[in-house]
């Protein structure tokens, strides 16, 4: 069985601390980003998935919010489902 780490791995994600961070850049000034953090009442990590733009100077210009408070299997889900959104519109466009 993969750990989280791993599954985010072969998503193409970089692992920024381990079952706590998850970082895909989409581009130079866009990344999509997965982060856990214990909440109280739940036995493990809950997590947040967003899409965040940054300007030029470091400034963020942009985030996007996907989904809040979701176990590590629901995220994993709408993430996944969102790459496949992105693989289907570039499909498309060419």
């Amino acid at each position: 069985m993969l750990t989280l780490d791993q599954r985010f791995k072969r998503l193409g994600f970089n692992v920024g601390i381990s079952y706590q961070v998850f970082i895909k850049d989409l581009s130079r000034s866009t990344s999509l980003v997965v982060e856990g953090r214990r909440k109280t009442g739940y036995p493990t990590y809950r997590y947040s998935f967003y899409k965040v733009t940054y300007l030029p100077d470091g400034a963020k210009a942009r985030e996007k919010i996907y989904a809040e408070n979701e176990s590590a299997s629901r995220v994993l889900r709408q993430v996944t489902s969102f790459l496949d959104f992105l693989e289907r519109s570039e499909a498309s466009g060419k």
